[in-house]
């Protein structure tokens, strides 16, 4: 059974339901070409121009696993995609998958050097600059999209797996179980603080996430499997 994959793309391009059903176009053809073994998942693929709507997407209960962000979002935004980068490490998740986009030059978008690095430490898993090239000798549709599904791609196969299992778990039953309350550590949190401690990292999630594994563990070693 495919497994669904959540990728939330933010730009503020005029032909994104185009480039939706392009990019949707080109893994469906690497997915058939039989090159590709591991493709046992569905792109769900979403859109959002509006950088305060993106970040309540990112809030809400739909686990995003990737975020495409083009630089560039400010035709019908006051901030930019790098500010976007920092609000989803800094308060949102510090787990998903980013690939960060440009059109332009990186020297003319980062002049700066520092700039760059210090993006890239807020957790980038890819960035993708305007001349970039296909690692893929078969070409499946147009260059700078594939590009960007082969990015997709990659990042999937580095997602984490137990947090995302954890996340949507939760999610899922949020509304069963939300009045109640988990010990972690000496302390009692709420479903929802919870959620976003394994989103964050934050001490309790990692806790949480590592007394869950322990538990698998023994219960493993005790059934004998």
């Amino acid at each position: 059974m495919s497994v669904d994959r959540n990728v939330l793309i933010v730009d503020d391009s005029q032909n994104m339901e185009q480039e939706i059903k392009q990019y949707k176009s080109i893994y469906k053809k690497m997915k058939e070409s039989g090159r590709y073994k591991d493709l046992d998942y569905n792109l769900n693929l979403f859109y959002e121009k509006d950088y305060y709507k993106a970040i309540k997407i990112l809030k809400g209960k739909e686990i995003i696993d990737i975020v495409l962000i083009d630089y560039d979002i400010t035709s019908v935004n006051d901030k930019t995609g790098e500010d976007l980068v920092k609000e989803i490490r800094s308060s949102i998740n510090k787990h998903c998958k980013i690939i960060f986009y440009t059109m332009g030059e990186l020297s003319t978008v980062f002049p700066d050097r520092k700039e760059m690095i210090e993006l890239f430490n807020q957790g980038i898993f890819k960035f993708l600059s305007k001349d970039q090239k296909s690692i893929n000798e078969f070409e499946y549709g147009k260059s700078t999209l594939q590009v960007r599904v082969e990015a997709m791609i990659e990042a999937i196969e580095n997602i984490d797996y137990v947090q995302i299992a954890l996340e949507k778990y939760f999610v899922k039953y949020l509304e069963i179980i939300e009045d109640e309350e988990i010990l972690v550590d000496g302390n009692f949190y709420s479903i929802q603080d919870l959620i976003s401690a394994i989103r964050l990292d934050k001490e309790a999630g990692k806790i949480y996430k590592r007394n869950l594994a322990n538990s698998l563990i023994i219960e493993s070693l005790e059934s004998g499997k």
